[in-house]
């Protein structure tokens, strides 16, 4: 359960009627991604008191032969301008991904640990973990509802269960239960229960838009909850999108292009 399930792509040849939770998996997991893309969103960030935080995102991503690399950079407001993050999501499923934080005041990125990959990032209700993709190698499958709903729209209701070490301690995460469109292929929800702290986090992907044809979550929300109470929440609005954007290359990509800025 991952941010790069916010990357749409062409709708996969799937009957909606299969009860196959792990042939729903592969086929989302197969779907081929875009191959440039650049993002402008919204971050806000409310805590349970009610403050509110705001922040201005951009984003690159492109696609490699044995990897999907993504660069996030902080726009705004100026005490986090510049901040950054790099992610290296590798092909081979036995690779763990490799991801860079760049915070300004220490003026270099730092390596984020696997151990620390379950962690906050920058205050939100995204994990570090959340920002690359998963192996289903990794996880078993239990189809709860194939014929469950989310508003009107036709889902499978699938339960995700690590059974591996690696994807227990990166993410954090006991299990997830993901609502998948039988439209789309795509997440509509996710609920995900959280090791530390008996805590969960519900995801929701809405205001799919179709670019041609490709599938595009405009706003996703994640909410932390404890006890059947909201700890903090995170909604991200996405302002501009680009497909195939030809202004991005191999040299977006790097220590040295993240510790650089904007």
């Amino acid at each position: 359960a991952t941010l790069g399930l916010l990357v749409a792509a062409p709708v996969h040849a799937i009957s909606p009627d299969t009860t196959d939770p792990a042939e729903v998996a592969r086929a989302m997991e197969d779907l081929p991604e875009i191959d440039r893309m650049s993002t402008q969103m919204k971050m806000v960030i409310k805590d349970a008191s009610g403050s509110k935080r705001e922040r201005v995102v951009q984003t690159r991503a492109m696609t490699f032969p044995e990897s999907r690399k993504q660069i996030i950079l902080f726009a705004s407001p100026a005490d986090v301008r510049n901040t950054g993050l790099l992610t290296v999501d590798y092909t081979d499923a036995s690779k763990s991904d490799d991801q860079w934080l760049y915070l300004p005041a220490l003026r270099k990125s730092t390596r984020i640990a696997s151990s620390a990959k379950s962690g906050s990032f920058m205050g939100s209700d995204i994990s570090f973990a959340d920002m690359t993709s998963t192996s289903i190698d990794d996880y078993s499958y239990t189809m709860s509802d194939a014929n469950a709903t989310v508003g009107s729209e036709a889902c499978w209701k699938i339960e995700a269960t690590p059974k591996t070490k690696r994807a227990k301690d990166e993410t954090g995460y006991l299990k997830s239960v993901m609502w998948v469109s039988k439209d789309k292929l795509m997440p509509l929800q996710m609920k995900h229960f959280i090791r530390e702290g008996k805590k969960t986090k519900l995801m929701k992907f809405a205001k799919y838009k179709k670019m041609g044809a490709l599938w595009f979550a405009q706003k996703v929300s994640a909410q932390t909850r404890q006890g059947g109470k909201p700890l903090s929440t995170t909604v991200m609005s996405f302002t501009q999108v680009s497909f195939d954007d030809p202004g991005i290359t191999d040299g977006d990509f790097s220590q040295r292009r993240l510790e650089r800025g904007l």
